[in-house]
């Protein structure tokens, strides 16, 4: 296995081998002039030059794999025990360049290596001073310069040791600080939407939900999400975006504050994401999970009056506003009977009393809107339904939905994208049914789109009355429905309502 050399490790042994090379040059320069240059003398030039350049090509690397830095430095300092003995033991010139081994060894060893390897050149050089008869007192210098050098090689080495772990450690503190501060900028960004969308008056879980998800979809195209929020009754799926991609990765992150899970948002990305993506993501919804919080526990303190006053709202409407209409409509219609003789007088009162209808229903509509009590939007209305649609083709809901439609219609509107979409799954052998739109409130547009087989939207199968309902539906309130089909290309079933 190789490792990687810190870079103060490296100038060091950088530094060694120009220092022995400079130790072997003072060597030989001292020997030959005492000597004159005999044979023993061109022995050891040779064998001390050997060490040298081993030494110098040796890759640095090399001492750091197992038992490296023993093997090499025990074969040099055999080499060098021999040169010594050639060239006059304890006194030789070439007694600095010995004491390279040890240096090595406790550079890439530690003191303890470093130790053995000077203590097996004393011994070395204990042993060659007694083969030439002499002292063993004369050993004692380079034993010294062994022991000196591999004490300060060893404190230098913890010195860069020391401060080449407080550099990583710095870098990986400044990298960590780097990322929370990313990581704040994001929720700080999550904020500000969330802040723009109450000076809007858009502050609604819905409105969060779509906000959110489509700032998340933007940062991983080709993605597909969903984001649900748990109350009372369960799972609700606030809003839809995307189609997934059928090898895609999924994650489930939840929406939590430090006292409880209020949600959860699913994510089907094209590619895996990558630890410090997830965490970016996690930061990022964290803000949308106490939005939820906050809006559940403003749903609970102000529920109980706000269902009162719609239905006090919803009284009044239907015993005051109503009756004065339907007052106002009969007194025109008694003043236009009476103006038969001036067309143009009655024509005008036709207007108006048609005018007042409008507003009768309207007012029908509020009554019924205030009455109902607010229940899941119409992408988690679709979501349940379509969900016990079991096998192929799957079916994938990416509706865009800003605020649900008015609870008078969103009944109708579920049964017939509902029923759309049953057909698609039962009889047009597609390999993908999408059900698609953008609602807000009082306008919409959903498709559910097929890859299928086709059909004559003007021929009804005999005993199948699906497409009727479908239109008498749409009828009853105030929507248009469209059927486009082409055989062995697919189906599109198009609703629409109100205006924009």
């Amino acid at each position: 296995m190789t490792v990687t050399l810190a870079p103060w490790e490296t100038r060091i042994h950088k530094t060694v081998v120009i220092g022995q090379w400079v130790a072997l040059m003072i060597g030989v320069i001292a020997d030959m002039v005492r000597t004159g240059g005999g044979v023993l003398s061109w022995m050891a030039v040779v064998l001390a030059t050997a060490y040298a350049v081993g030494t110098t090509v040796i890759p640095a690397s090399r001492y750091t794999a197992r038992f490296g830095a023993e093997t090499i430095t025990l074969a040099g300092a055999t080499l060098l025990a021999i040169v010594l003995t050639l060239t006059n033991g304890p006194d030789s010139p070439y007694l600095l360049l010995s004491m390279g081994p040890p240096i090595l060894a406790t550079l890439y060893g530690g003191l303890r290596a470093g130790f053995m390897t000077g203590l097996l050149s004393t011994t070395l050089l204990g042993l060659i001073t007694l083969s030439q008869g002499a002292d063993m007192v004369d050993a004692a210098p380079g034993a010294a310069l062994y022991l000196v050098f591999v004490l300060l090689v060893g404190v230098i080495r913890k010195l860069f040791e020391d401060i080449h772990q407080q550099a990583t450690e710095l870098a990986a503190e400044t990298q960590s600080a780097t990322r929370r501060l990313e990581r704040l900028e994001q929720i700080n960004g999550a904020l500000l939407r969330l802040s723009e969308d109450v000076s809007a008056g858009r502050l609604n879980a819905v409105e969060v939900s779509a906000d959110s998800l489509d700032n998340i979809l933007e940062r991983f195209p080709g993605s597909q999400g969903k984001m649900a929020i748990y109350n009372e009754s369960g799972t609700v799926f606030l809003s839809v975006r995307g189609i997934p991609d059928e090898n895609g990765y999924d994650y489930t992150l939840p929406l939590a504050t430090a006292d409880a899970e209020v949600g959860h948002l699913e994510l089907i990305t094209p590619r895996e994401l990558t630890p410090g993506e997830l965490g970016e993501l996690a930061a990022e919804i964290y803000p949308v999970s106490l939005a939820f919080a906050n809006l559940r526990l403003l749903d609970e303190i102000v529920g109980s009056a706000v269902s009162e006053e719609r239905i006090r709202l919803a009284r009044e409407m239907h015993d005051e506003i109503g009756p004065s209409l339907a007052s106002l409509g009969l007194a025109l219609d008694m003043a236009a009977m009476q103006m038969d003789d001036d067309p143009g007088l009655v024509s005008d009162l036709q207007v108006l009393r048609s005018n007042v209808t409008k507003l009768v229903e309207d007012v029908r509509n509020s009554v019924a809107d205030l009455r109902t009590a607010p229940g899941p939007t119409l992408t988690a209305r679709i979501m349940s339904e379509t969900a016990v649609f079991q096998g192929h083709p799957p079916v994938v809901v990416d509706i865009e939905e800003r605020r649900p439609p008015r609870a008078a219609i969103i009944s109708d509107l579920t049964s017939i994208i509902t029923e759309a979409t049953r057909n698609a799954h039962n009889h047009s052998s597609a390999s993908k049914i999408v059900v698609s739109g953008q609602v807000d409130k009082l306008f919409g547009i959903c498709s559910v789109v097929d890859d299928g087989v086709g059909f004559d939207p003007d021929h009804e199968p005999e005993g199948h009355f699906g497409l009727i309902g479908m239109r008498e539906r749409a009828n009853r309130i105030g929507a248009s429905i469209k059927f486009d089909s082409k055989t062995g290309v697919g189906t599109a079933v198009t609703v629409e309502w109100g205006n924009k």
